[in-house]
């Protein structure tokens, strides 16, 4: 009688409660999906998925470091492979 499905925003979610004093009785389930991913967010490495790359790195080849490092990350593959060229590079330009 009272269920209602109501897909809407986290920063919603105060105000539908809010709008219906039916809304606050029994129970209820909020299901919270994951915000998607953006072109911006892809090509940006979390600090703690680079310290984790920086330690593989000085123990395996490139390919390997960064296909181990997406699996305990989480963080995307191609974005973990630029990090690791960019550091490389970096490496190799503060040997000269």
């Amino acid at each position: 009688q009272f269920e209602e499905v109501a897909p809407l925003k986290a920063q919603d979610f105060t105000a539908w409660l809010q709008a219906n004093a039916n809304r606050t009785r029994g129970e209820f389930v909020l299901l919270v999906h994951p915000q998607p991913a953006t072109a911006e967010a892809e090509g940006s490495v979390d600090a703690a998925a680079l310290r984790t790359l920086d330690v593989l790195l000085k123990e395996l080849p490139l390919k390997t470091a960064v296909k181990l490092c997406a699996e305990i990350t989480g963080q995307p593959r191609n974005a973990l492979y630029d990090a690791a060229l960019a550091r490389r590079e970096a490496a190799d330009g503060s040997d000269d």
